[in-house]
């Protein structure tokens, strides 16, 4: 194709025909420009394309996470929700009666109050696009802007829960119930236990069903003092187990509503 359009200029030039010689010039610089944008227009399309291809992906994986965090959310509400369910009519009972009904139930529940759970936030695409600095390629800036938000909460949540767990559960809850058991064992095992204590397995601190506990916990509790830690310690770990229920019922909303935004964008 050039060396045809190099031989219809020589010609041009050698007849003598200057003038048409330009006009041929010019539409060939004009046809060039033209292919030049066509080729442009086309790359412009493709990398767009491209980029739709990775959108969806980034979508679909966001949509998969948030599916799999609803899970880990209502595991984690279902056993703040079982922790409030033991320890309300415990703290009722006190209301009532002004002392603890202590027998087999009540050592079972205050050793079901030691556990915790471990919340962990699912983010591996998110994570990947901030790290990345591909978040910009949700294209969308409403829901770019509700991801972010969507993410930044949940991560509060999760240190939230977890600094509760670390700072009140295993800081003060179980030592004080460790104290008020009277456990017949050395310090030093007390503190390999924590030590060893894996929160996710939601296996209690504490073994309070052994037979001599029921009477040691008897006996303890006939002090006044003792009596008033319990209750106080039951409507502390109660009272956490509610702030993380609300917290998790509130970020369950959230959840569906992003996922159900992105269903719809797809």
């Amino acid at each position: 194709m050039i060396k045809l359009f190099r031989n219809i200029r020589q010609n041009l030039l050698n007849e003598g025909k200057t003038s048409k010689y330009f006009k041929y010039a010019i539409g060939e610089i004009v046809l060039v420009v033209i292919g030049i944008l066509i080729a442009l227009q086309i790359n412009n399309w493709n990398s767009n394309r491209i980029q739709k291809q990775k959108e969806s992906i980034y979508v679909a994986n966001i949509k998969r996470d948030l599916k799999e965090q609803l899970t880990t959310i209502k595991s984690q509400m279902a056993y703040e929700t079982n922790i409030n369910k033991i320890a309300t009519p415990m703290i009722s009972y006190y209301k009532a009666h002004q002392g603890f009904k202590i027998d087999s139930v009540f050592t079972a529940n205050i050793g079901s109050l030691t556990g915790r759970k471990t919340f962990v936030k699912n983010s591996p695409t998110y994570t990947e696009l901030i790290s990345s600095g591909n978040i910009d390629i949700i294209s969308d800036n409403i829901i770019k802007d509700d991801i972010i938000k969507y993410y930044q909460e949940l991560e509060r949540i999760e240190l939230v829960i977890n600094k509760n767990n670390n700072l009140y559960t295993d800081a003060v809850f179980i030592p004080e119930m460790i104290g008020l058991s009277e456990m017949q064992v050395s310090k030093e095992f007390e503190i390999n236990k924590l030590l060893n204590y894996i929160p996710n397995q939601n296996i209690p601190l504490i073994d309070l069903n052994e037979p001599r506990l029921k009477q040691i916990m008897e006996q303890q509790l006939e002090n006044p003092e003792n009596e008033l830690k319990m209750i106080n310690c039951i409507n502390f770990r109660n009272f956490i187990a509610i702030i993380h229920t609300n917290l998790l019922s509130e970020q369950k909303i959230n959840t569906q509503l992003l996922l159900d935004k992105l269903e719809t964008k797809n």
